[in-house]
């Protein structure tokens, strides 16, 4: 049987010596390019329905909805795996628009929907093959095998991937691109295992600004949009607080991408009715205190994209809007309240424990890389004789 009728490379590779007989079967790698992307899209369903859990960045609508919007900018292609004829994996790779290294272009791929321009790029995080985990090592194995007759590219990326999971694949990884990044979240299940109110999962401090806080806003209405008439509401207001918050400081702002803004208006079309997607907005009276945008992705919270009002003396809209999320989240039953990437003051105060992501990239012995690490070796040294001279004066 062969699975598309178009040409198309491909590679086999084992399964792990250690597992068992019943398993240690081969697997067959093939690339597709972008016209064929309805046989492939169908591909992809066929091999989600396979899974009890799908990851929502290498989900069929999340992908499917990304190459509609981000297609005709990013040169994509599919690489789909099958055993004994049956598909039971796939994965996007793109080719990155406008990629840079320090002050060097550079040709890149990049795993799942990313390889955008950072002006309009989703931002994916928790990014995730949909291979299953016993065949995720193999089937990597077999997919650098397969890009590496690809010649034009200097670097593979892989965005914002569970470290737990990317450190699993056993990648020959470069240290000066690989960053791994704490993700931190509040822990809701653990709060409704140990019968508490989600505040007292917050340290001493943060509980004695919230119940101010509170206390100082009085009747605050939040709202978790029932309806794909009420998220788009509710977006709308969110674009406008963001908007004008980054535009103060000098900002463009993620929604001055109008690529960007259109992909979370079809997003919302098809996440919200799925249970997917939430949007959720808390008023004081008719006056807007803050609006959040979260993704749900198996059973966890991402806080994704948020605006709120300006600060007013010692009055913070962002964290109540927050705090009123995360409270409408444990009610409706998730695990966990997710902020993604990164390590501010405002994402450790609310939040209780914490995992990790990573970006790593594959790179290949280019003389731009060797002429960039020693630019960077000199700079550092620089660096350091001045902090030395500095420190002897």
């Amino acid at each position: 049987m062969t699975l598309l009728d178009c040409s198309h490379q491909t590679i086999d590779t084992l399964s792990n010596a250690s597992a068992t007989q019943e398993t240690a079967q081969a697997l067959s790698l093939a690339q597709y390019d972008s016209s064929q992307r309805t046989a492939c899209l169908e591909v992809w369903k066929t091999v989600e329905a396979q899974f009890s859990e799908v990851p929502l960045m290498c989900s069929h609508v999340w992908t499917s909805t990304w190459i509609e919007y981000f297609g005709d900018l990013v040169p994509y292609s599919f690489v789909v795996a099958t055993k004994d004829n049956v598909p039971c994996g796939i994965c996007l790779v793109t080719e990155g628009v406008a990629q840079f290294d320090g002050p060097m272009a550079v040709n890149t791929l990049h795993l799942g929907t990313a390889g955008e321009p950072a002006s309009d790029s989703a931002c994916v995080e928790y990014n995730a093959l949909l291979v299953p985990t016993e065949l995720q090592s193999d089937f990597m194995q077999g997919l650098m095998e397969l890009l590496e007759k690809n010649k034009s590219w200097d670097a593979i990326h892989f965005d914002g991937f569970a470290s737990d999971e990317l450190e699993a694949w056993n990648l020959p990884v470069s240290d000066e691109g690989f960053r791994k990044i704490e993700s931190r979240y509040f822990d809701l299940k653990l709060i409704r295992e140990e019968e508490r109110e989600v505040i007292s999962g917050f340290g001493y401090s943060t509980r004695k600004n919230l119940r101010k806080n509170m206390k100082s806003y009085g009747d605050l209405n939040g709202k978790w949009a029932e309806s794909v008439a009420e998220a788009e509401d509710i977006f709308a207001d969110l674009v406008e607080l963001h908007q004008a918050r980054w535009q103060k400081e000098g900002e463009p702002g993620s929604y001055a991408s109008q690529r960007f803004t259109d992909f979370h208006k079809a997003l919302i079309q098809k996440l919200v009715p799925s249970g997917q997607m939430g949007l959720f907005r808390v008023k004081l009276g008719n006056d807007i205190i803050g609006c959040v945008q979260v993704l749900i992705d198996r059973n966890r919270v991402l806080c994704y994209q948020g605006g709120s009002a300006e600060y007013q003396g010692k009055l913070s809209p962002g964290v109540i809007a927050d705090y009123l999320c995360i409270e409408e989240c444990f009610r409706r039953g998730f695990d966990a309240y997710d902020f993604l990437a990164g390590n501010s003051h405002h994402k450790q105060k609310m939040s209780t424990h914490h995992s990790y992501l990573t970006w790593a990239q594959v790179k290949r012995p280019r003389w731009k890389f060797t002429a960039l690490n020693t630019l960077r070796k000199i700079k550092q040294t620089m660096q350091l004789i001045q902090k030395s001279n500095a420190d002897e004066e």
